[in-house]
């Protein structure tokens, strides 16, 4: 989660993390608190990858811009199904702006909020959301 000096983000980030294991713990704590919605923002940003840097056994490339997203998505209680694709469209370019100093491949945005929008939506077919207030 921790940026170099040279990497300054489009947006402020909400997260300033410094130590790799103070990242850990903040992962670890959203991970527990919003398994699905993670599950699926990291599987559809890590398979259209809007910055082509993800490689062969290295997940979690984007889990800094999903910890981003899900702090955005607070008005809605990281609850997906309550976005419009539109919503879910300016959430993605909102999280990587707040990660990355450039900007992402257009056409992989585009897939990334297809996918997010199509796995959501197959999950509320077929199992009612589950992450409720602890």
């Amino acid at each position: 989660m921790e940026l170099r000096p040279d990497e300054a983000p489009l947006k402020e980030p909400f997260w300033n993390i410094d130590l790799v294991s103070e990242g850990e713990v903040v992962m670890g704590v959203l991970r527990q608190r919003f398994p699905e919605t993670i599950a699926i923002l990291e599987e559809a940003l890590e398979e259209a990858d809007p910055f082509d840097i993800v490689y062969p056994d290295n997940p979690h490339e984007y889990s800094d811009v999903v910890a981003e997203m899900i702090v955005l998505m607070a008005p809605v209680n990281g609850a997906l199904h309550l976005l419009s694709t539109d919503e879910i469209e300016a959430l993605v370019r909102e999280g990587l702006a707040r990660r990355f100093g450039e900007y992402p491949d257009e056409t992989r945005v585009k897939r990334a909020v297809r996918l997010i929008a199509n796995r959501y939506s197959r999950e509320a077919e077929t199992d009612p959301p589950t992450q409720k207030l602890r």
